[in-house]
């Protein structure tokens, strides 16, 4: 009989004669560590068996047969890396479960058994159709077990190893009913952290039952101590997310959402995304690697749904769908225009046969009825009440919004726009906005809110989009150019410029960005002011490429891949009440600018932490590439982690550091808040490389004081001329 939990009855872990080949689906939970290590029973052992259980298959032979608490363990089905699974008898209610025997470290560390005992709760107030429910848990004899229901069924991975690839029909299907699933787990705050083929049973009804709900998040917590010192990855390799091989207790339901591409992939295709390599391998292809194209493997696959399973596997999980309601909504969609019949579709009103022939009275009211009803369902649509409705019965009026839109100068045709903002309006959620002109088109200030979109040049062409900023008035909060909100952005081979404005006006940013994603790829960014001119002094409010206004809890992100930016203003501000996780990516290129790369003040309340990732690019600027500062008003200081490789850093004025941290706290404070890592950069001019004015005294970091040492010159090279860059 197929494992109640998915797994297939031979499949062992762990050391010794019984330890079978280990499965690429296996879940990982720990370093090399041997399970012997993590036994905590302490009843005699069985079977012959001389010593601590050291495997799964071990601790099966050693319990088959017992009894913990109620729960008679008849037989050992199966295991994984986080237990043995048994049929067993609840001898209480007299009915057949699933227990899973934990092989926990700690059973007489009560503070981890309190922890344990509440996540294990948590799961249970799961109740959902499409989940495998937890009864109950518990300890004896200093064994930790959960108990499940026993769900009748096959794994997916099992399913696919029989019979093939699914048809898309049928995975359209399985996925909605995970999406559902994970949608109502999401609600209640479980993230399950190991979704894959064979943690999702298909009962011989065709539904998909998720089992294990919870548990990867229960072992995490009760082995936090250890995660945490030993950076081990919690996850099965073939489907875990980026951020969750990096650190497991980043996962959210984004990262299920990532494992929820990746089996869908394997439902289509019959393996991973990523099949071939090492675990070492795997891990990277997941961090780097573009997931191959669904539908050039396979054909029949809709582009549509193809469109889906790669916004899942985004490496970024802002990029990814944020609600499984959403993705589940989109997928029912491709079922609509395919034709497909969904398990959990409920017809609109009974079939004109099932009505009495000899009342043909109550057509017609049936019919008002149904002409009311739609009325009262389009009406909660639009005040936002009908959010219980498991999703739409009929498809209300909707404006059909064009994947790709073609800007041109002049605009032409029946479908023209008048300006880029029209564009950004009309354009579906991940479309196109192709710019086929040349040269500069004056822009007003536009907002990208809840859509993904593409600003890229046609063939051929090479625009500028020039945007014009009117404020007559000195204002210290920025007037934004394009505002970027719970949305990505996208720019290729597009020169984006901001035009003069009058003297003595407020400060300006190209892009601001309060939740989402900004990308760049082969463009040019133009501010206004001289980029290579001496600094006119330190500027209060100077201007900003990117202003980052998040709040704690939210994250923004910037990325550039060949792409250049040049101006008298700072590239990325943290804005001073902003809060939360900001990113700065930047690949090839270079940024030229009499001010910072960076600046970010303190907080109030909460964290500011910023991460950058900078690899083979020139920075030239004049007062160092990046301040920090905290106020007595806003305490907090900022972080910032540098990981820079291959990159030059130029500093244009000899007596500025690199990294400028100033503030009313301890020079010790301050050191703790930089990580910078370097491998083959380029440090040219610049009195230091760390400068800390705390409360007390001034300390500078001169560049060989950092470990390792950085290669460092007085002598500074030439800056790239932004003159000769097309489009400037």
């Amino acid at each position: 009989m197929p494992d109640p939990l998915g797994r297939d009855p031979d499949e062992h872990d762990g050391p010794g004669p019984s330890r079978q080949p280990v499965d690429d689906d296996a879940t990982v939970i720990s370093s090399p560590a041997e399970l012997a290590a993590s036994w905590s029973g302490s009843v005699a052992p069985r079977d012959g068996l001389a010593r601590a259980p050291a495997s799964t298959a071990d601790i099966g032979r050693l319990l088959a047969g017992s009894t913990l608490g109620p729960y008679r363990l008849d037989r050992f089905i199966g295991g994984g890396g986080m237990g043995a699974v048994f049929r067993a008898i609840d001898t209480t209610l007299d009915r057949v479960v699933a227990v899973k025997v934990l092989a926990g470290r700690q059973a007489d560390d009560e503070e981890m058994l309190k922890r344990f005992r509440n996540e294990a709760q948590s799961a249970a107030r799961l109740d959902h159709e499409n989940i495998g429910r937890v009864h109950a848990v518990g300890s004896d004899e200093g064994w930790h077990y959960i108990v499940f229901e026993f769900i009748e069924g096959t794994n997916i991975r099992d399913l696919v190893r029989q019979q093939g690839p699914f048809d898309v029909a049928r995975t359209v299907d399985v996925a909605v009913q995970i999406a559902d699933a994970l949608e109502h787990a999401a609600e209640r705050d479980v993230v399950h952290r190991d979704i894959k083929p064979s943690n999702v049973v298909i009962t011989p009804a065709g539904r998909a039952r998720i089992v294990d709900m919870g548990l990867a998040r229960l072992h995490q917590v009760a082995d936090d101590q250890d995660l945490t010192v030993s950076g081990m990855t919690l996850g099965t390799f073939d489907y875990i997310s980026p951020e969750q091989a990096r650190d497991p207790r980043a996962a959210d339901v984004r990262s299920d959402l990532y494992s929820l591409g990746c089996t869908i992939f394997f439902m289509l295709v019959g393996r991973p995304p990523f099949a071939d390599g090492t675990m070492v391998q795997k891990l990277l292809q997941h961090q780097q690697d573009r997931p191959p194209v669904l539908d050039e493997i396979r054909p029949d696959v809709p582009r549509r749904l193809a469109a889906i399973v790669e916004r899942l596997m985004a490496k970024d999980p802002e990029d990814r769908y944020q609600r499984p309601a959403v993705l589940a909504a989109d997928l029912a969609a491709v079922a609509d225009e395919e034709g497909f019949v969904l398990a959990d579709e409920r017809p609109v009103s009974p079939p004109p046969s099932s009505m009495p022939s000899r009342l043909p009275w109550l057509l017609p009211l049936v019919g008002l009825m149904g002409l009311v009803m739609a009325a009262w369902l389009r009406s909660a649509a639009d005040r936002g009440d009908g959010a219980s409705l498991r999703r739409p019965l009929a498809e209300p009026v909707a404006v059909v919004r064009p994947a790709t839109i073609t800007l041109s100068a002049p605009a032409t045709g029946r479908d023209a726009v008048e300006s880029l903002a029209a564009a950004v309006s009309r354009v579906a959620d991940g479309g196109t906005i192709e710019l086929a002109y040349d040269g500069p088109r004056r822009e007003p200030p536009l907002a990208i809110a809840g859509k993904r979109v593409t600003l890229v040049a046609a063939t051929g062409f090479r625009p500028a989009v020039d945007f014009v900023v009117d404020r007559d008035e000195p204002n210290a909060s920025p007037t934004v150019a394009c505002r970027i909100d719970d949305g990505r952005l996208m720019v290729k081979g597009v020169v984006v410029r901001v035009m003069d404005r009058p003297p003595g006006s407020g400060p300006v940013a190209m892009f601001g960005i309060g939740t989402g994603r900004l990308v760049c790829e082969d463009a040019i960014l133009r501010m206004p002011g001289e980029p290579r001119a001496p600094t006119s002094g330190e500027a209060d409010h100077p201007d900003a490429f990117v202003i980052a206004t998040g709040a704690s809890g939210t994250s923004a992100g910037v990325a550039l891949l060949r792409s250049r930016a040049a101006g008298d203003a700072v590239f990325l501000e943290v804005a001073p009440a902003a809060t939360g996780d900001v990113s700065l990516e930047w690949s090839g290129g270079a940024f030229v600018s009499p001010r910072r790369l960076l600046v970010a003040g303190g907080a109030a309340s909460g964290e500011v932490s910023v991460d950058c990732s900078l690899h083979d690019a020139t920075f030239c600027c004049g007062e160092g590439i990046a301040a920090l500062g905290d106020t007595l008003d806003r305490p907090d200081a900022p972080r910032l982690r540098v990981r820079a490789a291959g990159c030059r850093f130029v500093l244009t004025d000899a007596d500025r550091p690199v990294i400028l941290q100033a503030g009313a706290g301890e020079p010790d404070r301050y050191r703790a808040a930089i990580t910078w890592l370097d491998e083959q950069s380029r440090y040219e001019g610049g009195a230091a490389f760390q400068r800390i004015d705390g409360a007390a005294e001034r300390v500078d970091v001169g560049y060989r004081e950092v470990l390792p040492p950085l290669f460092h010159k007085t002598e500074i090279g030439a800056c790239p001329d932004p003159g000769g860059w097309a489009g400037w």
